[in-house]
């Protein structure tokens, strides 16, 4: 594969990938323990990347037990690489058990 079939690829990834039309709005979720810590470090992490992101952007959820909790923060993302991105870091964090 030559380096400009890879460019034009990943520019046609870019502007169109499955399901989404960017700019557009999108519902981060992440799984950790039930803590005010884990939230806030949460919405942290998205108004890094998502400067926009508001307090009332995020739900949450806890589970049965109350160990566990699910944030989920709707953002504004400019392109899959943005969202990518978001998604690496909060995959990054030490107290993150699962994304969707």
């Amino acid at each position: 594969m030559t380096k400009k079939t890879i460019e034009e690829l990943a520019n046609k990834a870019e502007q169109k990938p499955e399901g989404l039309t960017f700019p557009c709005t999108y519902p981060v979720k992440a799984m950790g323990e039930n803590s005010n810590k884990f939230l806030q470090e949460m919405l942290f992490i998205a108004q890094k990347h998502c400067p926009d992101t508001e307090e009332h952007h995020v739900r949450t959820n806890q589970s049965r037990t109350g160990k566990y909790q699910s944030v989920t923060i709707t953002v504004n993302v400019e392109s899959r690489t943005h969202l990518e991105n978001l998604f690496i870091e909060i995959r990054s964090h030490k107290d993150v058990k699962w994304t969707l």
